[in-house]
C-alpha cells in the first residue's frame, strides 16, 4: 500500500473493530504494509475510537525503527514477522477478543470445522506463553510463522493474532475466529455455555472533587462497601456494579480469582478477591481495582467510568476463563510474578498513557 491508502485503512480497520467489540480501548493493535520494507501502526495507549491519521506510526520491518514522538505499538516486533515471513500480507490484526482469548488458554492447536476451514485453514496453532511486548513472545510466535501458512494463530493467555491480504480480509478472519473459538469454548465446558446471559452493569459509587454521590437504590451492604473504597482509594472516582451468571457462579466457588489472561492481570489487578456477604471485614485492594462478593457481583473500580468499565470487561473475561479451568485441566492461572510485574508496568507507562489520551479529548 502507499502510505496516505494505509492510513486510511488502519483507522478505518480501528472504528470497524471497535463497532464490532473485537477490540476495546487500547487492547490490541492493527497494522498496514507500506512499500516493501516498513508498516503503518497504531501508536501504544492510545483509544481507537478518538485515532487520528497523525498518531499512527511508520515502522521498519527490519529494525523496528520508527520515527515522531508516538511510540508504536510494544507488539509491532511480531507484526514485523508476519510481514517479513508472509510476503502476500497486507494487514495485521492483534486482539483480545474474548472467545479466542479463552481458547488459548488450552495451549494446543485445535482443528477447525469443516464450514470455516476455507477461510481459517485446517487447524489454528497456539503459541505458548510470553508476557505482552517481550523478546518471548515474539520468540514463541516467530516459531510459528516460520512454518505455519494459515491466517490465525493464538497466543496462550494473550489474545489472538490475524492477518490477510487485505485489512478486509484480516477482520472476516477476525470475526470467524470468534465463532469458531466459541464453539470450541462451549464444547469443552457446558457450564460456561449454560450461563451466557444478560450482563448488568450500574453505578454505585462516583466522586466529584471533595463530594461523593452513592446511588440510592444500592443495599446498605453495597453503600457501606463503596464508602470503604472511596475512602481507602483515593484515586478510585468510580465503582460499577458488574452483576452476570458467570460472575455469580465463580462468587461461590472460592476466595480468589486468579489472573488467567494478562490483561486481566494489567488491568483489574493480579488476583481479586472474593467476599462473602456477612463476613466482609477490612477490604484488600492494594494493587488492585475489583472485588467479588458472593451472590451479588464485582465492584469494578476506575479513575473514571471508562476505566471503571475497563475493568468491568475483563473481570466478565477472567471469570470465564476460571470456569473454563473447571472442565479444563490444562488452563493454568499466570504465573504470580509475572502477574505482579505486568500490573506494575500497566500502572506506570500503559495508564499513564491512556489518561494523558482522555484528558486530551477533554
Amino acid at each position: 500500500m502507499e502510505l496516505q491508502e494505509a492510513k486510511q485503512a488502519v483507522l478505518e480497520a480501528t472504528k470497524k473493530l471497535v463497532a464490532s467489540q473485537l477490540v476495546a480501548r487500547t487492547w490490541g493493535n492493527i497494522s498496514c504494509r507500506v512499500g516493501n520494507n516498513q508498516f503503518l501502526i497504531t501508536p501504544s495507549g492510545k483509544s481507537y475510537d478518538q485515532l487520528t491519521e497523525d498518531q499512527l506510526v511508520l515502522v521498519s520491518q527490519d529494525d523496528l525503527s520508527y520515527t515522531g514522538s508516538l511510540k508504536p505499538s510494544s507488539e509491532k516486533g511480531i507484526h514485523a514477522l508476519v510481514y517479513r515471513t508472509h510476503p502476500k500480507v497486507n494487514c495485521v490484526i492483534h486482539t483480545h477478543q474474548e472467545m479466542a482469548s479463552l481458547v488459548s488458554l488450552i495451549s494446543k492447536d485445535f482443528n477447525i470445522p469443516d464450514d470455516w476451514s476455507e477461510l481459517l485453514g485446517e487447524t489454528i496453532p497456539t503459541s505458548p506463553y510470553g508476557m505482552p511486548g517481550t523478546k518471548a513472545l515474539m520468540k514463541h510466535v516467530g516459531s510459528i510463522l516460520k512454518s505455519y501458512t494459515g491466517p490465525a494463530v493464538l497466543m496462550a493467555n494473550h489474545g489472538a493474532l490475524c492477518f490477510g491480504s487485505s485489512p478486509q480480509e484480516a477482520f472476516s478472519i477476525a470475526e470467524a475466529l470468534e465463532e469458531v473459538c466459541k464453539e470450541q469454548a462451549y464444547h469443552l465446558s457446558p457450564l460456561l455455555s449454560s450461563l451466557e446471559g444478560e450482563i448488568q452493569t450500574t453505578i454505585l459509587a462516583r466522586r466529584d472533587g471533595e463530594e461523593v454521590t452513592y446511588t440510592t437504590n444500592a443495599s446498605p451492604l453495597l453503600q457501606a462497601m463503596g464508602k470503604q473504597i472511596m475512602k481507602s482509594k483515593k484515586e478510585c472516582n468510580y465503582i460499577l456494579l458488574l452483576t452476570s451468571q458467570e460472575i455469580l457462579e465463580v462468587s461461590k466457588r472460592g476466595k480468589t480469582l486468579h489472573a488467567y489472561l494478562d490483561d486481566f492481570a494489567q488491568i483489574a489487578g493480579p488476583s481479586v478477591h472474593i467476599y462473602q456477604q456477612n463476613r466482609i471485614g477490612s477490604l484488600h485492594l492494594k494493587h488492585r481495582d475489583a472485588m467479588l462478593i458472593e451472590g451479588v457481583g464485582a465492584l469494578c473500580m476506575g479513575s473514571s467510568e471508562s476505566e471503571a468499565l475497563a475493568v468491568a470487561t475483563l473481570v466478565q473475561k477472567n471469570s470465564k476463563a476460571a470456569l473454563l479451568r473447571l472442565s479444563c485441566a490444562q488452563v493454568k492461572p499466570l504465573p504470580y510474578l509475572d502477574t505482579h510485574l505486568m500490573r506494575y508496568v500497566y500502572k506506570r507507562k500503559y495508564a499513564k498513557l491512556a489518561c494523558a489520551s482522555t484528558k486530551s479529548e477533554m
